[in-house]
Parts: structure tokens; C-alpha cells; sequence
């Protein structure tokens, strides 16, 4: 009798054993079944959202055709490119976005194919960087050496022939190591790699510059914003104050200015001595070509930001040249998010 009981008992044991077994294989099944189920829904939610991005850049394109048929031949803040960041309802989740003008700011890729070996004269390109940055108290000759680095960063070759520019050796030299592209840039944040530029500097200079694949650089003066005023301090240094340059945007006609004449006739650019206007003016324009399109779009709980560059330069056509994706909000110097 005791024994049948001893074997009763061992036997309880050996089913609450396997009754433990399977409730853990089961659970881990169901929780390795919803982690499936969970990628999937997040695979198909973000699929949708590219798709809905596909969407936003069609309609940004949209814009521009229109706009190119209102106004051929400028560009303004007025007009239906221009809208100010907007959110918009989507099914599941909702996009914002907004629309910039890649050439109301100094093109850094404007470097490549200067001629920086004469000491008899500065390029004009390499002198308006250099007072943009003495305009962040950088001194004028590390002022020098950061735009001869840059120039030596970005051209098709690997020999130093600036006065203050380094090349691949000095980069090579570095821990870590690494090399300049000697090409153009794809984005303005590539200048932190250049000798000297440090992250302070480079968040100061931020809103100043783009890297647009020319190497031409014209600053529509008609989407300058006041807090780029010093951009125009830059172009028109010494005989143009930061006050002065900021009441000449603020006192653009609404639908901006027709001409760049027009502009050279405001009070604050005329009394400028005409040596510096002339050096100027051939940099300025009225019209643009290069728009960045940046978006964010939300399905449920995947998120997809896109940073489209479209060039558009008449009314039939508009192209996405380049997509970036990724990041939900910029990046800053010290690695944390904004």
C-alpha cells in the first residue's frame, strides 16, 4: 500500500513536471509568435510610409511645377513651394513637412575648381567664407586655413596647392585615420572633417551652408531669411553692417524682388562703394533650382524621414536627385539628439 502511494506521488510529480514544460513551451511559442506578428505589422507600416514619402515628394514636385508656371523665372517666399511646416491627416498616421530653398546659402562645393595659388588676389568665393567665419570671432588666419583646407578637401586631387591647405597626409596622419573625398559634397556636415573646423564653429555655420552638386554658387536673395542676414554681411564685408543687412530682408517686397538690380538700388546696398557691389552681384539671383524636401511620416507606430534634394528649373519638369533616410530629429555635435 505505502509503495502504490510512493508511485502515485512520483507519478503527480512527473505530470506537473511535463504540465510545467509545455506551459513554458507554450508561452514561449506565443511570445515568439507576437514578436513575429509585431515585425511584420512594422515591416508593413513602414513599407507604407516609404510609400506615403514616395507620395509627399510627388506632391513637393507638385508645387514647383506650379509655382515655375506662375512665376518663370523667380523665386520667392510667396509662392506654393513655400508653405511653412505643415502636418497632414494620413490613413493610420500623418505626414509634416516643409520645403527648403538649397540655394539661400553658401554652397561649399563652390570651392571646387578655384584657383587658390595666387597670392597677388583672393577668390571671391574663398574671401566670403573666410569673413563668414570672422564673423564667428575665428581670427583671420585660422580664418585662412580653414578655407584653404576646405578647398583642398573637395578638389579632384590629392596635391596641396593652396598657401594653408592640407591633404590626404595630414588627414592620414590622424587618429582615427581617415581620407578626404576630393570630390564635391554630398552635405554641409562634411566640413566638421576639414583641419580646424571645430563642432562649435560647425554649429554656428550651420544655417549658412549647403552643399548643393555644382560648382557655381548664387544666393537667391529673395529667400534669405533675418537670420541669415549674415551671409550678406559675408558678400558685401566691410561696407555692410549685420543691422543694415537684416532691415534689407525685412523690408523685401512681399513677392520679393524682380531683379537683382532692383535689390542693388535699396538704400543699404547702393551707398555700398561700387568695387564691392560689382564683385557681388554676379552672385547674386532672384531664381533657384535646388529644393530639399523634409518630411516625417508616421503609420501607427513606424516612422520614416525622408530629405529629398529636387532640382526643378522650368514648369515640365521637377527630379528627386538625391533621398536621404533616416533620423527622427538632427543630430548635434556632442552626439545627443536636439
Amino acid at each position: 500500500m505505502t509503495a502504490n502511494k510512493s508511485q502515485r506521488g512520483v507519478a503527480l510529480i512527473v505530470v506537473l513536471l511535463i504540465l510545467a514544460i509545455m506551459v513554458s513551451i507554450a508561452a514561449t511559442m506565443s511570445e515568439r509568435m507576437f514578436a513575429q506578428f509585431q515585425r511584420a505589422s512594422h515591416q508593413v507600416n513602414y513599407q507604407q510610409a516609404y510609400w506615403y514619402s514616395v507620395g509627399v515628394e510627388n506632391l513637393a514636385m507638385a508645387l514647383l511645377k506650379q509655382t515655375r508656371k506662375q512665376d518663370k523665372d523667380i523665386i520667392n517666399l510667396s509662392q506654393p513651394w513655400a508653405i511653412k511646416e505643415r502636418t497632414l491627416p494620413l490613413d493610420y498616421g500623418q505626414v509634416s513637412g516643409t520645403m527648403i530653398d538649397k540655394q539661400a546659402c553658401f554652397n561649399l562645393n563652390a570651392f571646387n575648381g578655384l584657383d587658390t595659388s595666387s597670392e597677388s588676389s583672393t577668390p571671391y568665393v574663398k574671401q566670403v567664407f573666410e569673413n563668414l567665419l570672422t564673423n564667428f570671432k575665428v581670427d583671420s588666419a585660422t580664418a585662412e586655413i580653414i578655407a584653404d583646407s576646405t578647398y583642398e578637401f573637395i578638389d579632384s586631387n590629392d596635391t596641396v596647392s593652396s598657401t594653408y591647405g592640407v591633404e590626404d597626409s595630414y588627414y592620414d596622419s590622424l587618429s582615427p585615420a581617415y581620407l578626404p573625398p576630393n570630390g564635391l559634397m554630398a552635405v554641409p556636415s562634411e566640413l566638421r572633417a576639414v583641419q580646424q573646423v571645430s563642432a562649435d564653429l560647425m554649429t554656428k555655420l550651420k544655417p549658412y551652408l549647403c552643399a548643393i552638386p555644382v560648382t557655381d554658387w548664387q544666393v537667391n536673395i529673395n529667400t534669405l531669411s533675418e537670420k541669415q542676414a549674415l551671409l550678406l554681411v559675408a558678400m558685401f564685408s566691410p561696407n555692410l553692417s549685420l543691422q543694415n543687412a537684416q532691415a534689407v530682408i525685412k523690408k523685401r517686397p512681399k513677392k520679393g524682388w524682380e531683379s537683382v538690380s532692383d535689390f542693388m538700388a535699396e538704400p543699404q546696398i547702393a551707398a555700398i562703394s561700387s568695387t564691392v557691389r560689382s564683385k557681388a552681384q554676379g552672385y547674386l539671383a532672384v531664381d533657384s533650382q535646388y529644393f530639399e524636401l523634409d518630411a516625417q511620416i508616421t503609420v501607427d507606430n513606424s516612422r520614416v524621414r525622408v530629405r529629398s534634394l529636387i532640382f526643378s528649373e522650368d514648369k515640365d519638369n521637377a527630379t528627386v536627385i538625391r533621398r536621404r533616410y533616416g533620423g527622427i530629429s538632427e543630430r548635434i555635435s556632442d552626439r545627443s539628439s536636439e
